[in-house]
């Protein structure tokens, strides 16, 4: 019995079978395998030789077109293939790169609790903070975590992007922190609030951080679009960071979130992918990204503020 391999059908299905049958016929008629042409052959075919010509070369273009589009299908395979296997295996590293990004906040968050149990009155004295307490995030971190950001073809990464650069905002103020704190001319003051707000702002990159662990340990298929002030909060308190303790730094995060009536601040946030628009969801979200700077800027109208008032509450008391 024939093989559905090599049946008629099966060669007919064949593209370049048709164009062989054809280049066939040709070779011999050149040949003269099926004998002499009849008599006028020549003239005919001299007559349509333009026209065959460029069947010719049509029939050959269109071999090549097929190659070439069976081959650029393969390495498209290959190469989808490729970035799934790379991707599948940053996830399966992401639980320990999360953890790394938690540590740092972590720490992060230690050394400025530590800044307010030196702190007389409301102010850092002059020459606390060094260069030794700014803590650095490994840079295989980083680059794992970039590198997971651009392996992911599906999917909504917002969240760990702006994780990520929060993590270089913060890397900038802890260091703008100490070179405040060593101006020589003492014309820059560091206060608690200053010192409150980068705590926040380490509880923000662990809740951000925190969101994507149950991606990571494939307990979940779907990223988190979305960072609530709620886990903020719970970040400070995995630290140990407790509310009763530390009544001033979760104040902070009610300012931030807009519940104080004396706030100026709007209800907006620090990390979420998609802006809250009413009700209740614009009071739990946290925005990041395109509103950033607008959240930062008043931010840092509302920090001025308090510092000066807490500066000249304390000059009065001097």
């Amino acid at each position: 019995m024939t093989s559905s391999r090599f049946s008629f059908a099966w060669w007919l299905g064949r593209p370049w079978f048709p164009i062989a049958l054809l280049l066939i016929a040709l070779l011999g008629v050149w040949l003269g395998i099926f004998g002499p042409l009849p008599t006028g052959a020549t003239s005919w075919l001299q007559a349509w030789q333009p026209l065959l010509a460029a069947t010719v070369a049509s029939i050959a273009a269109y071999v090549a077109f097929q190659n070439t589009s069976r081959s650029l299908t393969h390495a498209e395979s290959l190469e989808a293939n490729r970035r799934q296997r790379k991707h599948a295996a940053l996830r399966a590293v992401l639980p320990l790169v999360l953890s790394q990004v938690n540590a740092y906040a972590e720490r992060s968050a230690g050394i400025l609790n530590q800044f307010l149990t030196e702190c007389l009155g409301p102010l850092l004295p002059s020459g606390t903070a060094t260069s030794a307490h700014i803590e650095s995030l490994p840079s295989e971190t980083l680059k794992t975590l970039a590198e997971f950001i651009e392996y992911t073809d599906t999917g909504d990464v917002g969240v760990l992007e702006s994780t990520v650069a929060w993590i270089q905002i913060h890397d900038a103020r802890m260091r703008q922190l100490v070179l405040n704190n060593n101006d020589p001319s003492q014309s820059h003051i560091v206060t608690k609030t200053d010192i409150w707000n980068q705590m926040v702002d380490a509880a923000s990159i662990y809740a951000g951080a925190s969101s994507f662990f149950n991606y990571a340990r494939r307990r979940d298929s779907n990223f988190p679009v979305t960072v609530s002030w709620d886990q903020v909060s719970a970040a400070l308190r995995n630290m140990r960071l407790w509310p009763d303790e530390n009544p001033e730094l979760h104040a902070v995060i009610d300012r931030r979130e807009g519940r104080e009536p004396d706030s100026n601040l709007p209800l907006e946030a620090i990390f979420s992918s998609n802006f809250p628009t009413t009700g209740r969801q614009a009071s739990d979200m946290i925005l990041i990204g395109k509103h950033c700077r607008t959240t930062r800027s008043h931010s840092r109208v509302l920090h001025t503020r308090e510092a000066d008032q807490t500066a000249a509450g304390f000059a009065r008391k001097i």
